[in-house]
């Protein structure tokens, strides 16, 4: 699973209304899980290239209560194997997080929660390349 959490650099969070917009405009839907979902699709269909989920345990959102939600941090990840061109899905998902955290003032983060770089951008983009060899390597056997 390759992950990007997206820290509020603001103490009292992003708030509810202006992430949902943020993150509606990169084409995430609310669905399975209670978190939000980037199918191929802008429109919500096609397979999910990743998801989205609170940053706060257990992780999901309350569409009901979101004029008055907040979170500290949401974070963005796609598994693999997954959607049929990681690569691309992984370049779609790092555009919503750097969207969201350029527009909401927030900061990317690592799965170890440490600052995102271009280097660490790409060792997850060899670790896609490398996945997508071990499957191929597999699929020959």
């Amino acid at each position: 699973v390759l992950v990007i959490s997206v820290i509020s650099r603001d103490p009292a969070g992003f708030k509810g209304p202006a992430l949902l917009q943020n993150i509606l405009e990169s084409g995430l839907r609310f669905g399975e899980m209670d978190i939000f979902h980037r199918h191929e699709s802008m429109a919500g269909n096609g397979e999910v290239l990743f998801s989205m989920a609170n940053g706060v345990k257990p992780g999901t959102f309350d569409l009901d209560d979101f004029e008055l939600f907040y979170t500290p941090a949401v974070s963005f990840f796609l598994g693999l194997p997954g959607p049929r061109h990681p690569k691309q899905a992984f370049d779609v998902m790092i555009a919503a997080a750097r969207k969201l955290a350029h527009e909401l003032n927030g900061e990317l983060k690592d799965d170890q929660r440490s600052v995102m770089t271009a280097q660490t951008i790409e060792h997850y983009r060899q670790r896609i390349v490398e996945f997508e060899r071990k499957k191929q390597l597999a699929g020959k056997r």
